[in-house]
């Protein structure tokens, strides 16, 4: 997590996160104090996401009157994609403008393989070529800590007629995404996490029981099978 050096911070008058920029112009907003389960939460969420090759925004750590704060990268003109999902996708060439959806698939598949998180906030960047970005940090279902929950596409809600159109436009790679998602879903990720989880011996017996449980080969079938049937709807 890289320590930020602020040009100028800005509070907001409203409901809204205050905001810090870089001397680089870059901008960033508070999302909360950092607290050993919180830090521990965005490592998992972190590793995680990069270990599938799944772009991130950008977290970012700055020290305001003696209270460490989790901050996130926020590009301009960044929409998630629940506010976005009738814009563009409507057809082929429209489809064509977006530069990595199977990205935006990948992001489910980790929703339905590791459901330890409440939600994860998908976002779309505009440009020449739109693409998707996993936002910088978690949201967790409880103030502290994470919590397994197994979960299914249809609560995730890519069910929904937009995102059967936007996949049915890459149905044919889709089964290859899967296969993908699958031979990275291996033991040393498993030991990539347990370790993480080792360094911070104060709540690792918590953690490591709700994270264990998307590594049991029962479940990892359930989800497999939920991920296959998608497919065969689209």
């Amino acid at each position: 997590m890289r320590e930020l050096r602020p040009l100028t911070i800005s509070n907001s008058i409203k409901s809204a996160p205050s905001v810090l920029l870089t001397p680089e112009l870059e901008k960033f907003v508070f999302v909360q104090p950092l607290t050993q389960d919180f830090i521990l939460a965005q490592t998992i969420y972190s590793l995680i996401h990069k270990h599938f090759k799944i772009e991130m925004l950008e977290a970012g750590m700055f020290k305001l009157k003696e209270v460490k704060y989790l901050l996130a990268e926020e590009p301009e003109g960044i929409l998630t994609v629940d506010d976005w999902m009738d814009s563009l996708w409507t057809s082929k060439r429209k489809f064509n403008h977006l530069l990595n959806p199977q990205s935006l698939f990948k992001m489910y598949l980790v929703n339905l393989f590791f459901p330890v998180f409440a939600s994860t906030k998908k976002l779309m960047i505009p440009g020449k070529k739109d693409r998707f970005v996993i936002d910088a940090y978690p949201n967790l279902s409880k103030k502290e800590g994470i919590q397994f929950q197994p979960t299914d596409f249809n609560k995730l809600g890519i069910t929904k007629i937009e995102f059967r159109k936007l996949f049915g436009y890459i149905s044919m790679e889709m089964e290859q995404v899967i296969d993908d998602f699958l031979i990275l879903h291996h033991d040393n990720l498993y030991k990539d996490l347990k370790y993480q989880v080792s360094l911070f011996p104060s709540i690792r017996n918590k953690y490591w029981n709700e994270l264990k449980q998307c590594f049991d080969q029962d479940f990892k079938t359930f989800a497999k099978a939920e991920a296959d049937n998608y497919l065969l709807k689209l």
